[in-house]
C-alpha cells in the first residue's frame, strides 16, 4: 500500500502548479507528504476536513475545503478514512 500512496502523490505532484501534497489517515496520521506540505500539518488537515463536515451534517458527501492565499490554494478532501490535501500555485492573470 505504501509504494501505491507514494505513486499516487508523485502523479499528482507532477501536475502543473502542484507545489506539494499530502494524505492523512483518520486519527491526523500523516500516511504520505510530498513537496511544500509539511507533514506536521496531517493533523490540522484532517481536523479541518471533520470541523467541515459538521457545518452540514445532513450531506451524504464530504466538503472539499478550499482555503486561499494571493499566490496559492490548498484544497482538503476527505474520502473514507483518508484526508488529503493539495497545494497549488494560483495562475497569474
Amino acid at each position: 500500500m505504501e509504494k501505491e500512496l507514494d505513486k499516487h502523490l508523485e502523479e499528482t505532484m507532477n501536475t502543473h502548479g502542484v507545489l506539494g501534497t499530502l494524505c492523512a489517515d483518520q486519527h491526523g496520521l500523516c500516511l504520505g507528504a510530498k513537496g511544500s506540505v509539511a507533514t506536521d500539518t496531517a493533523g490540522m488537515v484532517t481536523r479541518l476536513s471533520e470541523l467541515a463536515g459538521q457545518l452540514d451534517p445532513s450531506s451524504e458527501e464530504d466538503p472539499i475545503i478550499c482555503i486561499e492565499s494571493d499566490a496559492s490554494t490548498l484544497m482538503i478532501k476527505k474520502h473514507d478514512d483518508v484526508t488529503m490535501a493539495i497545494h497549488k500555485a494560483k495562475v497569474p492573470t
